[in-house]
């Protein structure tokens, strides 16, 4: 008699894994994945209790938004990877090579990958959540929107017995294994590339009101060098409007911040706000370098934490200065664009930030980092205007 239970998944097959495990790497529909999953979820309550706490929440709505936006605007998008351990009878059939066609009991199987993005599915398919059991709101997809994420294939990785029972144990060392250690690889660009937050958004409102386009255009990549046609990057504007709101002790983190280190919440009111001083400021200062750009790819006008300290120095403005006119902050903008930015200017004797190089011909940079670095240009650029 056939079980209704039955599963049958067709793949490649690796049995060269650890552990006397053999691996199945399969494909199926979402909506396949969510109309089989199993009935128990044996390892529920290694994490029931903190499924919804706040770091998970902000989790599964990014994966939805993610998912979200990417049925709305048809974009590619990398599909959800979904782990199934087997801990009951298998059987298997090699078709060719290594591909193979598994049996195996519904009920005789675990998730242990991937509670996250089916939640996510389940929310955007006005499903119920087979982890809370709760319904979320009503999905902001149409009928036919839901219909094609439910045809989207998600990427099925099945862990079995070649040919014999697998202990609990080993389904909980995966479990823990899989669910602990990020295999991501992690830099400031690849973590704030997509993130929707006002700093990022407004980054690109200054690129386009100080017209960067026209003397090199702004970089997506975080270094410059000396053959890039760029002036500057986007993670450099973003640097400049945040220090431009918290000063020198508000910082990039993993993620862009949501709050000032004040506990201020950063909103695109307030990050519009810091603009009408940033934005004159920096054109009076680009006003004098304009051509420096093209002839000189060298001197410190090119130099990112240079840039980076004009944010510091919108923040004293913003909070000590009386300069409050559009014409007032192009003035003291253009008053740092006349320095001299070569790297033989005598002028940088006066700025902690540098010392002579061996040669005692080039200032070079005095300080243990970048943000020193930043720190003590700004408050020389500074003392420049309140001189």
């Amino acid at each position: 008699m056939k079980n209704i239970n039955e599963l049958i998944r067709s793949g490649i097959q690796s049995n060269n894994v650890l552990g006397g495990l053999s691996l199945l790497q399969s494909y199926i529909s979402v909506e396949e994945l969510l109309t089989t999953l199993p009935q128990e979820h044996l390892l529920l309550d290694r994490f029931a209790a903190n499924y919804e706490r706040s770091v998970n929440k902000e989790r599964l709505s990014k994966i939805e938004n993610y998912f979200l936006k990417s049925v709305l605007e048809n974009t590619p998008f990398d599909s959800p990877k979904i782990t199934v351990f087997v801990f009951g009878n298998t059987r298997d059939e090699v078709a060719h090579n290594k591909l193979t066609t598994l049996h195996y009991d519904q009920n005789t199987s675990a998730i242990i990958e991937g509670f996250l993005p089916i939640s996510a599915l389940c929310n955007l398919l006005d499903q119920v959540d087979p982890f809370t059991g709760k319904k979320a709101h009503k999905s902001r997809l149409s009928d036919l929107q839901k219909q094609k994420l439910a045809e989207i294939d998600v990427r099925l990785s099945i862990y079995y017995g070649h040919d014999r029972h697998i202990n609990e144990k080993v389904m909980s060392k995966l479990f823990f294994d899989i669910n602990s250690i990020d295999t991501n690889v992690y830099s400031p660009y690849i973590a704030t590339h997509n993130q929707e937050s006002p700093l990022s958004l407004s980054a690109e409102k200054l690129a386009l009101a100080l017209k960067l386009d026209t003397i090199g255009g702004v970089s997506e990549l975080n270094k410059l060098t000396k053959s890039d046609s760029f002036v500057t990057t986007k993670s450099t504007l973003i640097h400049i409007l945040l220090a431009s709101l918290g000063g020198k002790g508000a910082r990039v983190e993993k993620q862009l911040p949501t709050h000032l280190p004040n506990k201020t919440l950063i909103s695109a009111q307030m990050v519009d706000e810091a603009l009408e001083t940033v934005i004159p400021l920096m054109r009076g200062w680009l006003s004098c370098l304009e051509n420096k750009f093209k002839q000189d790819t060298s001197g410190f006008h090119r130099s990112m934490q240079i840039w980076q300290a004009l944010g510091v120095v919108a923040y004293y403005l913003i909070n000590n200065a009386n300069l409050t006119t559009e014409s007032e902050l192009f003035s003291a903008g253009k008053t740092l664009g006349e320095l001299d930015y070569s790297k033989t200017a005598s002028h940088w004797k006066n700025c902690k930030a540098f010392k002579k190089d061996a040669s005692n011909k080039f200032w070079i940079n005095a300080t243990g980092g970048g943000r020193t670095l930043r720190d003590q240009v700004a408050e020389y650029f500074i003392s420049v205007l309140v001189s």
